[in-house]
């Protein structure tokens, strides 16, 4: 078989069964003989995440390389150079591991660009950075034959640090969207949105599943409720197929049978 678009996006609220249903659906294309990639949002080597990722402006870079010479040439190995500004991946890499490296990782880890408490970037830097690495990853994928499935990476992270960092307003954030949203469009993206009706069960849920009581604190189910108010926003005007799928039981299979309901039209078999 061979498909029409070559990236899925499945997005939602923590406990929706992103992650699951998403590497189910990559070995559903693979059984489908359709070669396929699945990144879920931690995975190594994510081919679009920024997490891990340093932020430098221009001089920053060059000083750095100064007060790091034994590893400056691994440095630039490594950076990914965009408008006066760097971009250092620093997740396992060997180097920066090495004992006598502590004050390296101690830096690069204060200067990450997304998901940290301490944003370095200002909002523009934030989002020039994202949506050029969102264009880099579009060239890659246009010239293989591969649908990739990501999870997590085009909605949650994005509105998160927008929201949380900056303050952004609902204008801001869906010019930003839409800006990436317009360098995959070659890919002919489609995006699947998992959702449950209550965001306050939702949270209450997975906080007991996960052990993670923080999920069901008043401030994240209000800061959650705000994102799912936004995200489902956006779907309605988003330039790119997208499709809510509401879980009301936790039926997973269900949830997966109108899954592939969405990308089978997108399967076109060679036969």
């Amino acid at each position: 078989m061979q498909k029409n678009g070559k990236l899925i996006l499945v997005e939602g609220l923590c406990g929706t069964g992103k992650s699951t249903l998403a590497e189910r659906l990559h070995r559903y294309l693979q059984q489908q003989g359709i070669s396929s990639h699945f990144y879920d949002e931690g995975a190594k080597g994510h081919p679009v995440s920024l997490n891990w990722h340093a932020f430098f402006r221009e001089e920053e870079y060059a000083e750095l390389l100064e007060r790091y010479p034994s590893v400056a040439e691994e440095i630039r190995s490594r950076a990914i150079s965009g408008d006066h500004n760097y971009l250092i991946p620093y997740r396992d890499v060997t180097a920066f591991n090495e004992p006598e490296s502590e004050a390296l990782r101690a830096e690069l880890k204060a200067r990450e660009l997304c998901w940290t408490d301490s944003p370095v970037a200002t909002l523009s830097e934030f989002t020039h950075a994202i949506e050029r690495h969102w264009s880099r990853f579009a060239e890659r994928v246009s010239a293989t034959d591969d649908v990739c499935v990501l999870e997590a990476v085009f909605l949650q992270h994005q509105i998160h640090d927008l929201l949380k960092h900056y303050q952004a307003d609902d204008v801001q954030i869906e010019q930003h969207i839409r800006r990436i949203a317009d360098k995959i469009a070659a890919l002919d993206p489609v995006l699947i949105y998992l959702a449950q009706p209550s965001v306050r069960e939702q949270q209450t849920w997975i906080s007991s599943v996960r052990s993670k009581p923080h999920y069901a604190t008043e401030d994240n189910i209000s800061f959650m409720e705000k994102r799912k108010q936004i995200e489902l926003q956006l779907l309605e005007r988003m330039p790119l197929p997208a499709f809510t799928i509401n879980n009301v039981n936790r039926d997973w299979d269900e949830v997966f049978r109108r899954m592939v309901e969405v990308i089978a039209p997108r399967l076109i078999s060679n036969a």
